[in-house]
């Protein structure tokens, strides 16, 4: 009985999270308008990076420890985190600029039926007739979103399933993490990774210009 106020404070944030991402979608596109995917990319997590660095630096402030395991094992944990979410971002921000915001959010959603089969290839437990029965569901209505009137998906679509398909990967790596270290400096430093990725590749294939 003690359990259930925190189990529904974490249902209540994951909720809120996946609210808070499926807007962003609409924001993502417009935001194709002005500058490139990875520019646009690089900035977001970089932003989010600093912005998370004040909590971890009141965090330490208070004596709060951040890791809780072997540091070589966290900090490969954390650099491969960083890797997954700048190539599952990548994949997905560039689809963007060929499909719709809607579109790009059912996709990027199927992760959510990804996540269970990967696990079933990785550790092998059976899936339940439930997850068949999701993914089942969510091909059709991937088919129905995607296919034109020919029998083929759009590049930005199938490169956003790919991004999917980095996201349901990147869910398993934050699983093993999340018992070794505090979420808050799991954000910042996979968010540092990603961004500075992200504006690496923009220096290198986008033009950057600023607006006066």
């Amino acid at each position: 009985m003690n359990e259930r106020p925190g189990h529904a404070a974490s249902l209540l944030a994951l909720f809120s999270a996946s609210a808070i991402w499926g807007f962003a979608f609409v924001a993502q596109r417009a935001g194709m308008e002005h500058v490139g995917p990875f520019t646009f990319n690089g900035v977001r997590f970089l932003l989010g990076s600093a912005a998370l660095a004040i909590l971890l630096v009141a965090r330490r402030r208070r004596g709060a420890p951040s890791v809780r395991a072997s540091r070589g094992s966290v900090l490969r944990g954390l650099a491969l985190a960083g890797l997954v979410l700048f190539a599952a971002a990548s994949l997905q921000q560039v689809g963007i600029v060929s499909t719709t915001a809607g579109k790009a959010g059912f996709i990027t959603g199927l992760y959510v039926v990804i996540v269970p089969l990967l696990g079933l290839a990785l550790r092998g437990p059976k899936a339940g007739p439930f997850v068949w029965l999701g993914a089942a569901l969510s091909a059709g209505g991937l088919y129905l979103l995607s296919m034109t009137g020919r029998i083929a998906v759009e590049l930005g679509d199938a490169l956003v399933l790919a991004g999917a398909f980095g996201w349901a990967v990147h869910v398993h790596v934050i699983g093993w993490l999340a018992r070794r270290v505090r979420p808050v400096l799991i954000a910042a430093v996979q968010f540092a990774v990603c961004g500075a990725l992200s504006l690496a590749v923009a220096l290198g294939v986008e033009r950057i210009e600023v607006a006066s």
